[in-house]
């Protein structure tokens, strides 16, 4: 492993069902590799739901490593075509990486990189560098509606979930000699900054001490941002 401030960023894009193929075809028409595509769901409020008699939207989380220098023109493509700029249609931000693996960073847009290492990052009137937050909250299966609702209670607006398993050791179960382990809920969800730590506190007091503090929540700075509705996350939280 490299020890640097690495001037390749994680893009994670989130977008409904189906649409990752459209992201994975603009990331590959800028020599960017996907790396990864996760399966999920939203989750939006039960009653809005149950008024358009839809069940909880399935989501697709596509993540790839993008040179700095790319950024910025990648995550305009994305925002004209997928319509991000309607509410809704999806979001797109960056993480910075403090370190990456030499494996990962050489092929990051198939044997382009060096060139593209080099091209000094242009401004984007779409770079919201330390505006936002991305909490990660990975609970007990079936606690991502109490987790989302003590978020919403001081201001998140919405959240991704993930279905992941646990891989400790004193927490797997055997049935009929076969090993099973936990199912978890991973929800991603981004705030404003100055959201961060009262979201952060709300799940942790409501949900994770009532089930035993079995749960994590962790924050990752988000460099960029595309596909929210800013003004929403200006108006202070109730």
């Amino acid at each position: 492993m490299t020890d640097f401030h690495s001037p390749v960023r994680c893009l994670a894009v989130i977008v409904d069902r189906g649409k990752g193929e459209q992201v994975t075809r603009l990331c590959r028409a800028r020599q960017v590799s996907v790396r990864l595509v996760l399966l999920g769901h939203g989750t939006a409020s039960a009653e809005i739901m149950d008024y358009l008699g839809l069940d909880e939207p399935e989501k697709e989380l596509v993540l790839c490593l993008v040179p700095d220098g790319l950024v910025p023109a990648l995550l305009s493509e994305l925002s004209a075509e997928l319509g991000f700029s309607r509410p809704g249609r999806g979001i797109a931000f960056t993480l910075p990486l403090s370190g990456v693996s030499a494996a990962a960073n050489c092929p990051t847009d198939h044997g382009a990189s060096r060139v593209a290492l080099s091209v000094e990052r242009e401004g984007s009137p779409m770079a919201e560098a330390n505006r936002f937050e991305l909490i990660v909250c990975v609970a007990e299966h079936g606690m991502s509606g109490d987790v989302m609702d003590a978020a919403r209670a001081v201001g998140a607006t919405g959240g991704t979930v993930l279905r992941a398993r646990g891989l400790g050791g004193e927490e797997a179960e055997r049935f009929l000699n076969i090993t099973i382990q936990p199912e978890k809920e991973v929800v991603l969800i981004l705030s404003a900054a100055a959201q961060k730590q009262a979201i952060m506190k709300a799940v942790c007091a409501e949900v994770f001490s009532r089930t035993g503090e079995r749960g994590i929540a962790f924050s990752l700075p988000v460099s960029d941002v595309t596909g929210l509705n800013l003004a929403r996350f200006s108006e202070p939280a109730e």
